[in-house]
């Protein structure tokens, strides 16, 4: 069986962290976070600063908060290898129904090209699966059809500043952390926290004016939460 893009309802959640819903329902780059950056900024992965530094069976729980003042918790977890790359889910949930994502990827996902197939499942729903050609479509036809596009958290380039070593804690464990600022072309900044034991991204925490992405807990022995059979969605 096959989904096709026009059987899917239009989102109607407000913009920003609609996104972490809508990487998961709809799998549509218009409503995924896109980074006011580069032109080279991913058209299909929710962006923020971070290293990609990603161990099979790692995850890593985040709260994060928009300009807007809108809220969300999400979890991405480093699945399983495979011979095409790994895959990673971006595990969330909405008045209790929970929605994941998962990316089969060749390296960072915020690069266009290193991701080869996406899986999704909202809720009770089915699960479906869209491969690389149908997300180069996706991307070709636009945002307009499908909802408006959301900001990205904080900046994703600029001038970068080294700050004094930070301890951190999150839950039991206090991480060491390498700390900088970040400062944009526009003028904005952010401040961000890393350490090399959280995985796949590295990041601690982002904070930039009200827009905050906070670690809540990490860990090992994720495993896939997806099962098939795949609807493969299609695009005309």
């Amino acid at each position: 069986m096959n989904l096709r893009p026009d059987a899917i309802p239009r989102p109607t959640r407000p913009p920003a962290l609609r996104a972490l819903r809508a990487a998961a329902v709809l799998l549509l780059p218009a409503a995924l976070w896109l980074a006011g950056r580069a032109p080279e900024a991913s058209s299909y992965f929710p962006e923020f600063y971070h290293q990609w530094s990603p161990r099979p069976g790692a995850w890593s729980s985040y709260h994060v908060r928009d300009a807007r003042g809108e809220e969300a918790d999400l979890t991405f977890a480093v699945v399983e290898e495979v011979p095409e790359g790994l895959w990673m889910e971006i595990r969330t949930s909405s008045g209790g129904v929970p929605s994941v994502a998962a990316y089969l990827l060749k390296g960072d996902p915020t690069e266009d090209a290193n991701i080869v197939s996406v899986r999704a499942k909202d809720g009770d729903g089915p699960a479906v699966e869209i491969d690389r050609a149908a997300l180069e479509r996706l991307r070709q036809q636009g945002g307009d059809r499908f909802g408006r596009e959301a900001a990205a958290i904080g900046p994703t380039f600029g001038r970068l500043e080294a700050l004094p070593e930070e301890k951190v804690k999150v839950g039991r464990k206090t991480l060491l952390c390498r700390r900088l600022r970040i400062v944009a072309e526009e003028g904005r900044s952010a401040e961000v926290w890393l350490s090399d034991e959280v995985s796949p991204f590295g990041l601690v925490r982002l904070s930039s004016g009200e827009e905050e992405v906070t670690l809540t807990d990490f860990g090992k022995g994720a495993k896939p939460s997806l099962a098939g059979p795949f609807l493969r969605f299609e695009v005309p």
